[in-house]
C-alpha cells in the first residue's frame, strides 16, 4: 500500500507540474465518453481525472454494511405493509396512488435495484441516502470502470485483477431474470427498458439494453404511452413485451393520464413483470432515514442491523415532529435545535432527488435557514440530517 499511495502522490505531482497535458488528456477522456454514450443533458457526464483510490479492506467494509442495510430496507418496506405505526412514517409524495404501492408485484424482494449513497473519508461511513426508485448509472459505472482500467494514467496503477467485468450489468441481468422467473414469466422474455422519449439522453438504457441483447434477451427502448393491453399482455407495435425495468422516477408515470392508461393496467394485472416494482418507492423516503435513527424503532431489527444503524446511518429527524431525541440521545425541541445547530446540519425534502433544496447549514446564510424552517416546520415532506 504505500507503494502505490507513494506512486499516487508522484502522479498527483506530474498533474501539478504539466497541467496542458492534463488538460489534453481530460479532453480525449471527455471525447471517449461521448462515444461510449456516457451522455447526460446535452454533453458529456462531468467526471475527474483523479479517481478516488480504496483499500481492499474499505470496498470490503462497503459490501457487508451494504448488504444489511439492503436487507433493513426491504425489512422496514414489509413493515409498511404490516404495522399502522411504521406506515405512519411514509408520507407518500408526487400523489403516487395508494393502489399503486400496495399492488402485487410478483416477486418477493420490495427493493430490486438499489443505489446507495455515502459519505467515506476512509475512516467514517455514513449512507446518507437510499435511492430505490429508479438509481440512475446503471449502465455508466461499469463503463467508467473500463475506461480508466484502459486509460493510460491509471492502466499500471490500479489493480484490477479481482474487477468482474460487467459486475453491475451483470448483477442486474441477474436479478431481473430471477424476478421474472418468480413472476411466472416467460423463460426467454422480451425487455422493455420504460421511458418517455423526450426525457434525457438515454445513453444509460442503451448501455443496459445491449448487455442484455448481447446475452441473449431481445431488448427495446420502450415509451409507456404505446404499449397496448391485449389479450392479457403488454404490446408496442405488435410486438409483446413481458419484463419492464423502469428507467424513469415513479412521479413521471403521472404524466400523461388518458395515454398511460394501458400500462397502468397492464402493471396493476400482471400482464408484465416490472422492476422495480411502485413499492421500491418507499424504501427512497428520506423519512425511513428518521424511523432507522430513531431508538424507539430499534425493536424491529437484530442486534447487527441496530448497530449498523448507529454506527454507518446519520441521525435524520421529519419536519413533523416536535420533540425529539438529539444525536446526544436528549429530549429536545426539533425547531429551536434546527436553529441552534444550523452548522452541524442539512435539510432537504424527504423525496427530492439531485441535490434538489438540499440546504448545508454551514453554507447556508442563517436569515434563509431560519425562513426555510419556518416555512416547512410541520411538514412531513421534509427532513433534517446531521
Amino acid at each position: 500500500m504505500k507503494e502505490l499511495e507513494k506512486v499516487y502522490r508522484g502522479l498527483i505531482d506530474w498533474m501539478v507540474k504539466h497541467p496542458q497535458e492534463v488538460l489534453a488528456h481530460r479532453r480525449q477522456f471527455h471525447e471517449r465518453l461521448l462515444k461510449k454514450r456516457f451522455i447526460q443533458s446535452d454533453g458529456a457526464m462531468q467526471t475527474t481525472l483523479m479517481p478516488v483510490f480504496l483499500r481492499r479492506k474499505s470496498l470490503e467494509k462497503i459490501r457487508t454494511t451494504a448488504l444489511v442495510l439492503d436487507r433493513v430496507i426491504d425489512k422496514v418496506i414489509d413493515l409498511y405493509f404490516e404495522d399502522a405505526y411504521v406506515r405512519e412514517y411514509f408520507p407518500i409524495h408526487y400523489e403516487i396512488p395508494r393502489e399503486w404501492i400496495h399492488a402485487d408485484a410478483g416477486y418477493r424482494k420490495p427493493t430490486v435495484l438499489n443505489r446507495l449513497d455515502v459519505l467515506f473519508d476512509g475512516k467514517n461511513l455514513k449512507y446518507i441516502e437510499f435511492n430505490t426508485d429508479n438509481p440512475g448509472g446503471k449502465g455508466w459505472t461499469d463503463l467508467l470502470i473500463m475506461m480508466f482500467r484502459e486509460h493510460p494514467l491509471y492502466r499500471d496503477l490500479i489493480d484490477f485483477s479481482a474487477q468482474e467485468d460487467h459486475a453491475i450489468l451483470q448483477g442486474i441481468h441477474d436479478a431481473l431474470l430471477q424476478c421474472n422467473q418468480e413472476f411466472g414469466g416467460s423463460s426467454k422474455p422480451r425487455l422493455a427498458l420504460v421511458s418517455f422519449r423526450e426525457l434525457g439522453s438515454h445513453g444509460d438504457e442503451e448501455i443496459v439494453r445491449d448487455f442484455f441483447i448481447e446475452r441473449g434477451i431481445e431488448a427495446n427502448l420502450i415509451d409507456p404511452r404505446d404499449l397496448e393491453l391485449r389479450n392479457g399482455g403488454l404490446y408496442s407495435n405488435g410486438v409483446r413485451f413481458d419484463l419492464l425495468l423502469r428507467s424513469i422516477k415513479a412521479r413521471f408515470f403521472l404524466n400523461y393520464p388518458r395515454e398511460m392508461v394501458d400500462f397502468h393496467q397492464g402493471v396493476m394485472s400482471k400482464a408484465a413483470c416490472m422492476v422495480n416494482s411502485w413499492r421500491a418507492l418507499l424504501g427512497a423516503e428520506k423519512s425511513v432515514i428518521s424511523f432507522l435513527t430513531n431508538p424507539i424503532n430499534h425493536h424491529y431489527f437484530t442486534a447487527e442491523e441496530v448497530k449498523l444503524i448507529k454506527d454507518h446511518v446519520p441521525w435524520t429527524r421529519m419536519f413533523d415532529e416536535t420533540v425529539v431525541l438529539s444525536p446526544a440521545g436528549e429530549e429536545v425541541n426539533l425547531k429551536s435545535y434546527l436553529l441552534k445547530h444550523r452548522e452541524e446540519l442539512v435539510v432537504k425534502p424527504s423525496a427530492g432527488a439531485g441535490g434538489e433544496g438540499v440546504l448545508v447549514g454551514r453554507t447556508t446564510d442563517p436569515v434563509k435557514w431560519k425562513d426555510t424552517i419556518d416555512e416547512h416546520i410541520g411538514s412531513p415532506t421534509w427532513v433534517a440530517q446531521e
